[in-house]
């Protein structure tokens, strides 16, 4: 079964003085558990509406969001149970940080779960542990640690609460280039350890085709398209007349392809095209 399933939904937004518009539109999705699906789509596209629809931050106008199997707005316990279940960490969540200890910070989302004292230590020491964060920074101040550290706190304290689904909205934004890495690694690890369902917002291809196993992209509110990595990017010039950016080997083998070279536009990854063009080398035998 489905960890999420969206049916139909559509967000309508206004002022009450101009016409409503959507956000999203007619949208459908089925997100497997263990997956790590990357969405992506160009400003203005939906990606961050789609999101805020997963644990019950936006009310659909129409549609329904199912979480584990339950009607996210059929009751407020419903509702309540979705934020559990499926984690959000906003774009720049540092920005959120506010309490005196970085320990205090992450253990907010298991204290407010209800959970007793010996529970919250535990989710906390898990999540530290997995963002890299140690112990020896527990009692300090999130507002004395670097840039990168603060990111990493931030994430842990939507970890901590041990959601079945952990959206990330762009978590690299901002960051320099050891920071980003950083983040990146921390992320398939934890997909990787937990086996948990991760759901990436993104505007690097390049992360995107190293990171996920599907793919969603949204295009003037509507889903245009949504695949594996290999069936999404295969699709390179759809891709570009959307505005976005692919990965830049895979653009090399699409103008590669378009100088008449047969070679396959299927490539999104550097290991990927180093084999392609060892096949083209060796007569199309693959190495």
């Amino acid at each position: 079964m489905p960890i999420i399933e969206v049916e139909n939904l559509i967000y309508r937004y206004g002022n009450g003085l101009s016409p409503e518009k959507a956000a999203i539109e007619d949208i459908s999705l089925q997100i497997e558990e263990g997956e790590l699906l990357a969405v992506i789509g160009h400003t203005g596209s939906g990606k961050s509406t789609l999101i805020q629809h997963l644990n019950g931050l936006l009310k659909p106008t129409s549609g329904r969001v199912i979480v584990d199997g339950h009607d996210i707005w059929e009751s407020k316990a419903s509702v309540r149970q979705a934020r559990f279940t499926v984690g959000l960490c906003f774009q720049y969540p540092e920005y959120q940080l506010f309490e005196e200890t970085v320990f205090r910070d992450i253990a907010f989302g298991p204290k407010n779960m209800g959970l007793d004292d010996n529970e919250i230590k535990k989710r906390v020491c898990r999540a530290a542990e997995y963002v890299g964060i140690g112990t020896e920074l527990f009692e300090k101040s999130p507002f004395d640690l670097s840039g990168g550290q603060k990111r990493r706190v931030a994430i842990a304290g939507v970890m901590a609460m041990e959601p079945k689904v952990l959206v990330l909205d762009e978590p690299t934004a901002g960051l320099d280039p050891i920071g980003r890495d950083t983040i990146l690694k921390l992320i398939k690890s934890y997909r990787e350890t937990t086996g948990k369902t991760v759901i990436l917002v993104s505007h690097s291809m390049e992360d995107v085709a190293k990171l996920a196993t599907k793919v969603l992209v949204l295009n003037r509110s509507r889903l245009a398209m949504f695949g594996t990595v290999e069936e999404v990017f295969s699709r390179g010039d759809e891709l570009t007349e959307m505005g976005l950016n692919v990965p830049q080997v895979t653009r090399i083998f699409m103008l590669l392809r378009q100088a008449g070279l047969p070679v396959s536009t299927g490539i999104y990854t550097v290991e990927q095209g180093r084999n392609e063009l060892l096949r083209l080398v060796n007569g199309g035998v693959r190495p």
